[in-house]
Protein backbone atom coordinates (compact mmCIF):
# COMPACT_ATOMS: atom_id res chain seq x y z
CA UNK A 1 0.00 0.00 0.00
CA UNK A 2 1.47 3.57 -0.87
CA UNK A 3 0.12 6.76 -0.39
CA UNK A 4 -0.32 8.47 -3.78
CA UNK A 5 0.46 12.08 -3.77
CA UNK A 6 -0.97 14.39 -6.61
CA UNK A 7 -0.24 18.11 -6.64
CA UNK A 8 0.19 18.09 -3.10
CA UNK A 9 -2.96 16.30 -1.99
CA UNK A 10 -3.12 12.46 -1.18
CA UNK A 11 -5.70 10.90 -4.01
CA UNK A 12 -6.03 7.53 -2.70
CA UNK A 13 -4.88 5.35 -0.32
CA UNK A 14 -4.63 1.72 -2.28
CA UNK A 15 -2.69 -0.28 -5.01
CA UNK A 16 -1.60 1.56 -7.95
CA UNK A 17 -1.57 -0.14 -11.25
CA UNK A 18 0.30 0.15 -14.45
CA UNK A 19 -2.19 2.47 -16.43
CA UNK A 20 -0.35 0.56 -19.65
CA UNK A 21 0.54 -3.11 -18.43
CA UNK A 22 -1.96 -4.88 -20.64
CA UNK A 23 0.17 -4.15 -23.25
CA UNK A 24 3.19 -1.83 -22.66
CA UNK A 25 4.20 -1.49 -25.80
CA UNK A 26 0.99 0.45 -26.72
CA UNK A 27 0.66 4.36 -27.61
CA UNK A 28 -2.24 5.92 -26.37
CA UNK A 29 -4.88 7.77 -28.08
CA UNK A 30 -3.40 10.66 -25.15
CA UNK A 31 -0.46 12.21 -26.29
CA UNK A 32 2.80 11.73 -24.07
CA UNK A 33 1.04 8.59 -22.66
CA UNK A 34 1.90 4.66 -23.32
CA UNK A 35 4.22 3.34 -25.54
CA UNK A 36 5.46 3.80 -28.75
CA UNK A 37 3.68 1.18 -31.07
CA UNK A 38 0.52 1.56 -33.04
CA UNK A 39 -2.60 -0.10 -30.96
CA UNK A 40 -4.37 -2.49 -32.78
CA UNK A 41 -7.46 -0.85 -31.55
CA UNK A 42 -7.41 2.55 -33.05
CA UNK A 43 -9.16 4.21 -29.73
CA UNK A 44 -7.35 2.74 -27.17
CA UNK A 45 -6.30 4.99 -24.35
CA UNK A 46 -4.92 2.47 -21.76
CA UNK A 47 -5.44 -0.98 -20.25
CA UNK A 48 -4.45 -1.52 -16.75
CA UNK A 49 -3.68 -5.69 -16.45
CA UNK A 50 -5.73 -7.36 -14.86
CA UNK A 51 -5.86 -8.10 -10.59
CA UNK A 52 -8.30 -9.82 -8.00
CA UNK A 53 -9.84 -7.11 -5.81
CA UNK A 54 -11.22 -8.14 -2.52
CA UNK A 55 -15.18 -8.73 -2.56
CA UNK A 56 -17.57 -5.58 -1.74
CA UNK A 57 -16.90 -2.00 -3.06
CA UNK A 58 -14.23 -1.08 -5.07
CA UNK A 59 -13.34 2.29 -6.45
CA UNK A 60 -10.89 2.70 -9.26
CA UNK A 61 -9.40 6.26 -9.35
CA UNK A 62 -7.98 8.02 -12.00
CA UNK A 63 -5.54 10.69 -12.10
CA UNK A 64 -3.96 12.54 -15.41
CA UNK A 65 -0.89 14.88 -14.28
CA UNK A 66 -0.85 17.88 -17.28
CA UNK A 67 -3.99 17.29 -19.00
CA UNK A 68 -4.97 19.53 -21.91
CA UNK A 69 -7.78 18.70 -24.14
CA UNK A 70 -10.66 20.67 -25.99
CA UNK A 71 -11.88 17.97 -28.07
CA UNK A 72 -12.82 14.41 -27.38
CA UNK A 73 -14.53 12.18 -24.78
CA UNK A 74 -13.23 9.30 -22.86
CA UNK A 75 -14.74 6.52 -22.17
CA UNK A 76 -13.55 3.67 -19.43
CA UNK A 77 -14.65 0.78 -19.18
CA UNK A 78 -14.10 -2.23 -15.96
CA UNK A 79 -14.12 -5.08 -17.52
CA UNK A 80 -14.39 -8.58 -15.48
CA UNK A 81 -13.17 -11.81 -16.22
CA UNK A 82 -13.31 -15.30 -14.18
CA UNK A 83 -10.41 -17.58 -15.54
CA UNK A 84 -13.02 -20.38 -15.51
CA UNK A 85 -15.07 -18.70 -18.31
CA UNK A 86 -12.72 -19.57 -21.12
CA UNK A 87 -11.04 -15.67 -20.95
CA UNK A 88 -14.66 -13.82 -22.25
CA UNK A 89 -14.08 -10.41 -20.86
CA UNK A 90 -17.21 -8.48 -19.51
CA UNK A 91 -18.00 -5.14 -19.06
CA UNK A 92 -18.65 -4.40 -15.40
CA UNK A 93 -19.72 -0.33 -16.00
CA UNK A 94 -18.92 2.30 -18.23
CA UNK A 95 -18.92 6.17 -17.94
CA UNK A 96 -18.07 8.49 -20.30
CA UNK A 97 -16.67 12.05 -19.75
CA UNK A 98 -15.90 15.25 -22.07
CA UNK A 99 -11.80 15.76 -21.74
CA UNK A 100 -12.40 19.25 -21.70
CA UNK A 101 -14.25 18.17 -18.15
CA UNK A 102 -12.04 15.90 -16.66
CA UNK A 103 -9.16 18.43 -17.61
CA UNK A 104 -11.03 21.28 -15.42
CA UNK A 105 -11.11 18.79 -12.90
CA UNK A 106 -7.48 18.47 -12.14
CA UNK A 107 -7.35 14.98 -14.57
CA UNK A 108 -9.05 13.24 -11.74
CA UNK A 109 -12.24 10.66 -11.70
CA UNK A 110 -13.37 7.78 -10.55
CA UNK A 111 -15.36 4.43 -10.46
CA UNK A 112 -16.59 2.31 -8.08
CA UNK A 113 -18.07 -1.28 -8.33
CA UNK A 114 -19.57 -3.82 -6.83
CA UNK A 115 -16.02 -6.88 -6.41
CA UNK A 116 -17.09 -10.36 -6.30
CA UNK A 117 -14.91 -13.64 -5.23
CA UNK A 118 -12.97 -14.91 -7.88
CA UNK A 119 -12.87 -12.14 -11.01
CA UNK A 120 -10.13 -10.88 -12.14
CA UNK A 121 -10.92 -6.85 -12.99
CA UNK A 122 -8.99 -4.29 -15.00
CA UNK A 123 -9.66 -1.05 -15.88
CA UNK A 124 -9.85 0.03 -20.18
CA UNK A 125 -9.71 3.57 -21.70
CA UNK A 126 -11.07 4.16 -24.93
CA UNK A 127 -11.05 7.73 -26.90
CA UNK A 128 -13.44 7.38 -30.45
CA UNK A 129 -13.11 10.38 -32.54
CA UNK A 130 -11.13 13.14 -33.13
CA UNK A 131 -9.51 14.52 -29.63
CA UNK A 132 -6.40 16.85 -28.89
CA UNK A 133 -5.74 15.36 -25.46
CA UNK A 134 -1.97 15.38 -24.05
CA UNK A 135 -1.26 14.45 -20.51
CA UNK A 136 2.34 14.13 -18.74
CA UNK A 137 0.99 10.71 -16.72
CA UNK A 138 -1.73 8.82 -15.93
CA UNK A 139 -2.08 7.10 -12.25
CA UNK A 140 -4.65 4.46 -11.37
CA UNK A 141 -5.31 3.23 -8.20
CA UNK A 142 -7.93 1.00 -6.43
CA UNK A 143 -8.74 0.90 -2.79
CA UNK A 144 -9.33 -2.85 -1.72
CA UNK A 145 -7.02 -5.03 -3.24
CA UNK A 146 -6.99 -8.41 -2.83
CA UNK A 147 -5.28 -10.23 0.00
CA UNK A 148 -4.37 -13.05 -2.40
CA UNK A 149 -7.47 -15.78 -1.00
CA UNK A 150 -9.43 -14.91 -4.26
CA UNK A 151 -5.88 -16.05 -6.35
CA UNK A 152 -5.95 -19.40 -4.32
CA UNK A 153 -9.24 -19.88 -4.55
CA UNK A 154 -9.31 -19.35 -8.44
CA UNK A 155 -6.04 -21.19 -9.17
CA UNK A 156 -7.64 -24.51 -8.21
CA UNK A 157 -10.83 -23.97 -10.05
CA UNK A 158 -8.68 -23.14 -13.20
CA UNK A 159 -6.46 -25.75 -12.95
CA UNK A 160 -6.53 -28.06 -16.32
CA UNK A 161 -4.63 -30.57 -18.19
CA UNK A 162 -2.04 -30.16 -21.31
CA UNK A 163 -3.25 -26.93 -22.94
CA UNK A 164 -7.04 -27.15 -20.65
CA UNK A 165 -9.12 -28.96 -23.76
CA UNK A 166 -11.14 -30.74 -21.34
CA UNK A 167 -15.11 -31.01 -21.42
CA UNK A 168 -16.73 -28.17 -19.58
CA UNK A 169 -17.88 -29.41 -16.20
CA UNK A 170 -14.59 -31.27 -15.83
CA UNK A 171 -12.17 -29.80 -13.75
CA UNK A 172 -8.83 -30.95 -14.23
CA UNK A 173 -5.51 -30.08 -12.93
CA UNK A 174 -2.96 -27.60 -14.34
CA UNK A 175 -0.26 -28.23 -11.52
CA UNK A 176 0.65 -32.10 -11.78
CA UNK A 177 2.68 -34.08 -9.10
CA UNK A 178 3.72 -36.59 -12.14
CA UNK A 179 7.78 -36.89 -12.76
CA UNK A 180 8.88 -35.12 -15.84
CA UNK A 181 9.78 -36.08 -19.13
CA UNK A 182 11.73 -34.72 -22.10
CA UNK A 183 9.82 -36.92 -25.16
CA UNK A 184 6.71 -35.52 -23.52
CA UNK A 185 7.66 -31.95 -22.49
CA UNK A 186 5.00 -29.52 -20.37
CA UNK A 187 6.46 -26.90 -18.29
CA UNK A 188 8.63 -28.32 -15.87
CA UNK A 189 12.27 -27.87 -14.60
CA UNK A 190 15.61 -29.89 -15.53
CA UNK A 191 15.96 -33.38 -13.82
CA UNK A 192 18.55 -35.80 -14.23
CA UNK A 193 16.31 -38.74 -15.56
CA UNK A 194 15.30 -36.67 -18.57
CA UNK A 195 18.76 -37.19 -19.83
CA UNK A 196 18.60 -40.98 -19.84
CA UNK A 197 15.84 -40.81 -22.33
CA UNK A 198 16.47 -41.73 -26.23
CA UNK A 199 14.56 -38.02 -27.11
CA UNK A 200 17.22 -36.73 -25.16
CA UNK A 201 20.14 -38.69 -26.90
CA UNK A 202 18.23 -38.05 -30.33
CA UNK A 203 18.02 -33.94 -30.09
CA UNK A 204 22.15 -34.12 -28.87
CA UNK A 205 22.70 -35.69 -31.67
CA UNK A 206 20.99 -33.55 -33.89
CA UNK A 207 22.92 -30.65 -32.49
CA UNK A 208 26.26 -32.31 -33.18
CA UNK A 209 27.30 -31.94 -29.60
CA UNK A 210 28.90 -34.38 -26.87
CA UNK A 211 26.20 -35.19 -24.04
CA UNK A 212 26.14 -33.56 -20.92
CA UNK A 213 24.16 -33.50 -18.27
CA UNK A 214 24.49 -29.73 -17.57
CA UNK A 215 20.88 -27.72 -18.00
CA UNK A 216 21.78 -25.30 -20.56
CA UNK A 217 22.25 -28.20 -22.97
CA UNK A 218 18.75 -29.33 -21.37
CA UNK A 219 17.57 -26.10 -22.30
CA UNK A 220 18.21 -26.68 -25.64
CA UNK A 221 16.85 -29.97 -25.73
CA UNK A 222 13.38 -29.18 -24.52
CA UNK A 223 12.77 -26.33 -26.40
CA UNK A 224 13.58 -28.33 -29.77
CA UNK A 225 11.58 -30.85 -28.08
CA UNK A 226 8.53 -28.69 -27.41
CA UNK A 227 8.42 -27.32 -30.39
CA UNK A 228 8.04 -30.68 -32.09
CA UNK A 229 5.44 -32.07 -29.70
CA UNK A 230 3.25 -29.25 -30.49
CA UNK A 231 3.24 -29.46 -33.95
CA UNK A 232 5.32 -26.53 -34.94
CA UNK A 233 8.52 -27.92 -36.00
CA UNK A 234 7.40 -28.14 -39.57
CA UNK A 235 9.43 -27.49 -43.24
CA UNK A 236 8.31 -23.75 -43.91
CA UNK A 237 7.43 -22.98 -40.66
CA UNK A 238 8.35 -19.25 -38.89
CA UNK A 239 10.07 -18.97 -36.14
CA UNK A 240 11.44 -16.18 -33.62
CA UNK A 241 14.19 -16.20 -31.64
CA UNK A 242 15.35 -13.99 -28.84
CA UNK A 243 18.46 -13.54 -27.19
CA UNK A 244 19.90 -16.41 -29.36
CA UNK A 245 23.51 -15.63 -28.53
CA UNK A 246 25.97 -18.53 -30.25
CA UNK A 247 23.01 -21.47 -29.35
CA UNK A 248 22.74 -24.01 -32.01
CA UNK A 249 18.79 -23.75 -31.95
CA UNK A 250 19.06 -21.49 -35.45
CA UNK A 251 20.99 -24.47 -36.96
CA UNK A 252 18.78 -27.46 -35.84
CA UNK A 253 15.91 -25.29 -37.07
CA UNK A 254 17.42 -24.27 -40.48
CA UNK A 255 17.98 -28.19 -40.60
CA UNK A 256 14.41 -28.92 -40.50
CA UNK A 257 13.07 -26.05 -43.21
CA UNK A 258 12.03 -23.80 -40.99
CA UNK A 259 12.39 -20.06 -41.82
CA UNK A 260 13.50 -18.07 -38.79
CA UNK A 261 14.75 -14.43 -37.29
CA UNK A 262 17.05 -14.51 -34.76
CA UNK A 263 17.33 -11.90 -32.47
CA UNK A 264 20.34 -10.31 -29.76
CA UNK A 265 21.06 -7.23 -28.42
CA UNK A 266 22.39 -4.26 -30.36
CA UNK A 267 26.09 -4.65 -30.14
CA UNK A 268 26.51 -1.11 -29.33
CA UNK A 269 23.99 -2.00 -25.99
CA UNK A 270 26.61 -1.65 -22.97
CA UNK A 271 24.46 -5.20 -21.60
CA UNK A 272 25.70 -7.25 -24.24
CA UNK A 273 29.25 -6.40 -23.09
CA UNK A 274 28.64 -8.60 -20.66
CA UNK A 275 27.63 -11.98 -22.70
CA UNK A 276 30.57 -11.75 -25.56
CA UNK A 277 32.83 -13.03 -23.68
CA UNK A 278 31.46 -16.40 -23.22
CA UNK A 279 29.31 -17.22 -26.33
CA UNK A 280 26.07 -15.72 -25.02
CA UNK A 281 25.85 -12.78 -27.68
CA UNK A 282 25.68 -12.96 -31.27
CA UNK A 283 26.08 -9.53 -33.29
CA UNK A 284 25.52 -11.35 -36.66
CA UNK A 285 24.26 -14.44 -38.76
CA UNK A 286 27.67 -15.36 -39.04
CA UNK A 287 27.83 -16.33 -35.37
CA UNK A 288 24.95 -18.95 -35.78
CA UNK A 289 26.54 -20.70 -38.53
CA UNK A 290 27.56 -24.50 -37.65
CA UNK A 291 28.25 -26.31 -40.74
CA UNK A 292 28.06 -29.36 -39.16
CA UNK A 293 24.50 -29.08 -38.40
CA UNK A 294 23.12 -27.46 -40.94
CA UNK A 295 25.15 -26.36 -44.45
CA UNK A 296 26.07 -22.30 -44.10
CA UNK A 297 24.29 -21.64 -47.57
CA UNK A 298 20.95 -22.84 -46.02
CA UNK A 299 21.50 -21.39 -42.89
CA UNK A 300 22.14 -18.28 -44.62
CA UNK A 301 19.17 -18.52 -46.82
CA UNK A 302 16.79 -19.54 -44.25
CA UNK A 303 17.75 -17.40 -41.45
CA UNK A 304 17.83 -13.28 -40.68
CA UNK A 305 19.74 -11.82 -37.66
CA UNK A 306 18.15 -8.64 -36.31
CA UNK A 307 19.09 -6.12 -32.99
CA UNK A 308 16.21 -6.74 -30.53
CA UNK A 309 15.62 -5.56 -27.08
CA UNK A 310 13.65 -8.19 -25.20
CA UNK A 311 11.61 -5.33 -23.37
CA UNK A 312 10.50 -3.33 -26.76
CA UNK A 313 9.73 -5.78 -29.28
CA UNK A 314 9.29 -4.47 -32.51
CA UNK A 315 5.48 -3.77 -33.87
CA UNK A 316 6.56 -5.83 -37.10
CA UNK A 317 7.67 -9.18 -35.37
CA UNK A 318 4.40 -10.48 -35.85
CA UNK A 319 2.23 -13.75 -37.78
CA UNK A 320 5.23 -16.23 -36.50
CA UNK A 321 4.21 -20.00 -35.97
CA UNK A 322 6.76 -20.16 -33.19
CA UNK A 323 9.31 -18.26 -30.83
CA UNK A 324 11.60 -19.22 -28.19
CA UNK A 325 14.43 -17.97 -25.99
CA UNK A 326 16.27 -19.85 -23.43
CA UNK A 327 17.66 -18.34 -20.00
CA UNK A 328 17.60 -14.58 -21.65
CA UNK A 329 14.36 -13.17 -19.53
CA UNK A 330 15.61 -13.24 -16.34
CA UNK A 331 18.09 -10.87 -17.38
CA UNK A 332 15.64 -8.04 -18.01
CA UNK A 333 16.32 -6.38 -14.99
CA UNK A 334 13.24 -7.43 -12.78
CA UNK A 335 10.88 -10.14 -12.51
CA UNK A 336 8.19 -8.05 -13.81
CA UNK A 337 10.01 -7.42 -17.05
CA UNK A 338 10.03 -10.65 -17.44
CA UNK A 339 6.92 -12.01 -17.16
CA UNK A 340 5.75 -8.92 -19.52
CA UNK A 341 8.47 -10.22 -21.96
CA UNK A 342 6.19 -13.61 -21.48
CA UNK A 343 2.90 -11.97 -22.32
CA UNK A 344 4.32 -9.39 -25.08
CA UNK A 345 6.39 -12.34 -27.21
CA UNK A 346 2.81 -13.98 -27.83
CA UNK A 347 2.03 -10.88 -29.75
CA UNK A 348 4.50 -12.04 -32.33
CA UNK A 349 2.54 -15.18 -33.04
CA UNK A 350 -0.07 -16.55 -35.37
CA UNK A 351 -3.17 -17.61 -33.16
CA UNK A 352 -2.49 -21.13 -32.13
CA UNK A 353 1.60 -20.76 -32.54
CA UNK A 354 3.35 -21.82 -29.61
CA UNK A 355 6.22 -19.97 -27.46
CA UNK A 356 8.67 -21.76 -25.69
CA UNK A 357 10.64 -19.86 -22.84
CA UNK A 358 13.31 -21.45 -20.33
CA UNK A 359 14.46 -19.02 -17.31
CA UNK A 360 15.75 -19.64 -13.30
CA UNK A 361 13.76 -20.92 -10.93
CA UNK A 362 14.44 -20.15 -7.03
CA UNK A 363 14.33 -23.44 -5.33
CA UNK A 364 15.30 -21.95 -1.82
CA UNK A 365 12.16 -19.92 -1.30
CA UNK A 366 8.59 -19.12 -2.54
CA UNK A 367 9.24 -15.02 -1.30
CA UNK A 368 12.38 -14.16 -0.45
CA UNK A 369 14.33 -13.54 -4.00
CA UNK A 370 16.47 -11.59 -6.42
CA UNK A 371 13.44 -9.63 -7.97
CA UNK A 372 15.78 -6.93 -9.50
CA UNK A 373 19.21 -6.76 -10.88
CA UNK A 374 21.38 -8.15 -14.18
CA UNK A 375 20.41 -11.91 -12.81
CA UNK A 376 16.57 -12.28 -11.38
CA UNK A 377 15.20 -15.58 -9.89
CA UNK A 378 11.73 -16.67 -10.87
CA UNK A 379 10.00 -18.23 -8.29
CA UNK A 380 6.96 -20.77 -7.79
CA UNK A 381 4.25 -18.69 -7.09
CA UNK A 382 5.56 -16.57 -10.19
CA UNK A 383 4.89 -19.48 -12.87
CA UNK A 384 1.51 -19.64 -10.69
CA UNK A 385 -0.08 -16.38 -11.40
CA UNK A 386 1.75 -15.74 -14.91
CA UNK A 387 -0.11 -18.88 -15.89
CA UNK A 388 -3.25 -18.02 -14.60
CA UNK A 389 -3.14 -14.88 -16.33
CA UNK A 390 -2.49 -16.25 -19.54
CA UNK A 391 -5.62 -18.87 -18.89
CA UNK A 392 -7.43 -15.66 -17.90
CA UNK A 393 -6.87 -14.57 -21.12
CA UNK A 394 -7.75 -17.11 -23.40
CA UNK A 395 -4.10 -18.29 -23.94
CA UNK A 396 -3.35 -22.20 -23.17
CA UNK A 397 -0.55 -22.85 -21.25
CA UNK A 398 0.93 -26.46 -20.90
CA UNK A 399 0.25 -28.14 -17.16
CA UNK A 400 3.18 -27.61 -14.66
CA UNK A 401 5.25 -29.74 -13.26
CA UNK A 402 7.42 -29.06 -10.14
CA UNK A 403 8.85 -32.24 -9.55
CA UNK A 404 12.93 -31.71 -8.66
CA UNK A 405 13.75 -35.72 -9.29
CA UNK A 406 14.81 -38.41 -7.30
CA UNK A 407 18.26 -39.24 -8.55
CA UNK A 408 21.28 -38.00 -6.37
CA UNK A 409 22.59 -35.33 -9.13
CA UNK A 410 18.70 -34.07 -8.43
CA UNK A 411 20.36 -33.26 -4.75
CA UNK A 412 23.49 -32.14 -5.89
CA UNK A 413 24.41 -28.31 -6.05
CA UNK A 414 26.80 -27.18 -7.97
CA UNK A 415 29.15 -24.14 -6.47
CA UNK A 416 31.55 -21.80 -7.88
CA UNK A 417 33.26 -22.25 -10.15
CA UNK A 418 30.92 -23.55 -12.05
CA UNK A 419 31.52 -27.21 -13.51
CA UNK A 420 30.99 -28.07 -17.44
CA UNK A 421 29.07 -31.50 -16.50
CA UNK A 422 26.78 -32.42 -13.58
CA UNK A 423 25.53 -28.96 -13.03
CA UNK A 424 21.47 -28.94 -12.52
CA UNK A 425 21.30 -27.23 -9.88
CA UNK A 426 23.44 -24.49 -8.61
CA UNK A 427 23.80 -21.67 -6.05
CA UNK A 428 23.23 -18.50 -6.81
CA UNK A 429 23.68 -15.80 -4.44
CA UNK A 430 22.18 -17.29 -1.17
CA UNK A 431 19.72 -19.23 -3.57
CA UNK A 432 19.53 -22.33 -5.01
CA UNK A 433 18.00 -23.04 -8.57
CA UNK A 434 17.65 -24.29 -11.56
CA UNK A 435 16.16 -24.37 -15.36
CA UNK A 436 12.72 -24.06 -15.95
CA UNK A 437 11.02 -23.73 -18.91
CA UNK A 438 6.93 -22.86 -19.91
CA UNK A 439 4.94 -23.40 -23.42
CA UNK A 440 2.42 -21.52 -23.80
CA UNK A 441 0.07 -21.71 -27.24
CA UNK A 442 -1.43 -18.60 -28.11
CA UNK A 443 -5.06 -17.76 -27.97
CA UNK A 444 -6.99 -14.49 -29.16
CA UNK A 445 -7.63 -11.74 -26.62
CA UNK A 446 -8.86 -7.94 -26.45
CA UNK A 447 -6.22 -6.50 -27.69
Amino acid sequence: MNDLVAGGAAIAQGLELDPFGFVPSYASRIIGLGGHEASQEPAYAFHTPYIYCSPGEVTFRFKFSGLHASLGNLTIRINGIAPTSGGVARTIKLTAKPLRDLAHLDGEMSISIKAKSGVLYAAVGLIHGVTDAAAERLTVTIDRPSDGREFDEELELARKTVFGQTAAREVAHLISPLPATIADPVSQMCTASQFDEPTYDFWVEAMRAPKTRHRKQWEFVYILQALERYGVLQPGARGLGFGVGEEPIPAVLASRGCELVATDLSEEDERAAGWRGTGQHAASLEKLLRPDICPNELVLERVSHRAVDMNQIPADLRDFDFCWSSCALEHLGSIDHGLRFIHNSLQTLKIGGVAVHTTELNLSSNSDTLEEGGTVLFRRKDFERLCLDLVSLGHEVAQIKFDQGEQPLDRHVDMPPYRHDEHLKLALSNYVTTSFGVIIRRGSSAF
